[in-house]
């Protein structure tokens, strides 16, 4: 099959193609080119068009959370019922697809959800994006992520307990692991010894670490430590990222959810007492955002996209989009913020070489949108088709 449009990115962050075509066989991409040119080359293969719209890589969040339910006004019910749970989460999914996502990472959810989703997909029963899952977070008794529902945490104090803690993970059929190790309004929770034989312990077994980190010394715990991507990273320095950039890490800056707590507090909308009762530390996040974002970028650390969904109970799922949209405004241009939600997150899942560009040789992952978002980076909200491994499944 030939997908066709009047545009064509790559997602490299540079390359865009006027009349463009991909040609997809057995859920890879096998050729990539103007259009001209790739009909030529199999003039046989069925060929779909997409009129005034433009082909690209699926979008990739790396900072998902399935099926937080806290702010639903059922929560009760969740909390009793983990049908219910896993029926909120099926739709999430098929949510996440019609938003253009076709890769998500799970940094901790109740019930191993992410992995029964897997399973699930698998055997057909629904689709789902690609799921890479933490299964439950790593937290410090009584820190940040202790108080979530239905044991989306597990508490660990000392090296021994965290070691047992990832291999636990391991087992239940987790392929990553994710560290609480701070908390915005009180500082540093994670030792240095913990945060350390976490990573040493996921990287024996080949499985990477995100770390959510908001402050300087506990960003600089986790840089020391290995962890392979930075979650929020609000009060990072230039030195660090650079620093980052040598180590290969990636940061994942979360822009959109400080934005809309923040947006919701002052309206008073719907929203949890933590942050209702920190609109400080909102503002103040946001406010560094605004400062330091593209100063930051600018020191060629890798940047990908992560949204924290449900985190904060958005009316849309995986706003991937949403967060492009605060990067440009914060002084990317749309094709680098393109590259964030696509190559970068790729290459900080360790998924580089085979997904998050249209490439000859990738999996067949490709969405088309409507308009020109490498001008107009709202475009990317306007989803018109998604393609999963070669398979339409959004679209007519």
């Amino acid at each position: 099959m030939i997908l066709q449009a009047d545009y064509l990115v790559t997602g490299d962050g540079r390359t865009v193609l006027k009349d463009g075509a991909v040609r997809l066989d057995g859920g890879l991409i096998t050729m990539v080119g103007p259009a001209e040119s790739v009909r030529a080359a199999r003039p046989g293969d069925r060929v779909q068009t997409f009129p005034g719209a433009t082909l690209m890589p699926g979008m990739i969040d790396l900072h998902n959370h399935i099926a937080y339910f806290d702010g639903q006004p059922n929560r009760e019910d969740f909390l009793r019922s983990p049908a219910l749970r896993a029926l909120f989460a099926a739709r999430r999914m098929a949510d996440t697809l019609r938003a253009g996502v076709t890769t998500i990472r799970d940094v901790s959810s109740a019930d191993y959800i992410g992995v029964a989703l897997t399973k699930a997909a698998r055997a057909g029963y629904l689709d789902t994006p690609h799921i890479f899952t933490c299964g439950r977070g790593l937290c410090i008794t009584g820190g940040h992520g202790s108080t979530l529902p239905a044991d989306a945490c597990v508490e660990v104090d000392g090296v021994e307990e965290v070691r047992k803690a990832v291999r636990a993970n391991l087992k239940a059929g987790a392929n990553c692991i994710k560290l609480l190790t701070s908390e915005g309004y009180r500082g540093e929770e994670m030792r240095q010894e913990e945060i350390s034989a976490a990573v040493e312990e996921a990287h024996r077994f080949g499985v990477r670490v995100a770390a959510h980190a908001g402050y300087g010394p506990s960003i600089q715990m986790c840089i020391d430590a290995g962890c392979d991507t930075i979650e929020h990273g609000t009060h990072l320095t230039a030195a660090q990222c650079r620093q980052m950039r040598e180590n290969g890490q990636t940061w994942v800056p979360t822009i959109y959810v400080f934005e809309y707590s923040l947006q919701q507090v002052e309206s008073s909308g719907h929203i949890d007492d933590i942050m209702r009762n920190n609109v400080a530390y909102l503002r103040d996040s946001c406010e560094t955002y605004e400062k330091n974002f593209k100063a930051l970028y600018d020191t060629g650390v890798r940047v990908a996209c992560g949204t924290d969904t449900d985190c904060c109970d958005y009316p849309e799922a995986a706003p991937v989009a949403t967060e492009c949209q605060w990067m440009v405004r914060l002084g990317l241009t749309p094709l680098e913020a393109i590259a964030c939600a696509t190559r970068n997150g790729a290459e900080a899942l360790g998924i580089g070489g085979r997904t998050g560009l249209l490439q000859a040789g990738y999996e067949a992952d490709v969405i088309a949108v409507r308009g020109r978002p490498f001008e107009d980076i709202s475009a990317l909200s306007q989803v018109e088709a998604v393609y999963l491994s070669g398979r339409q499944v959004v679209g007519a």
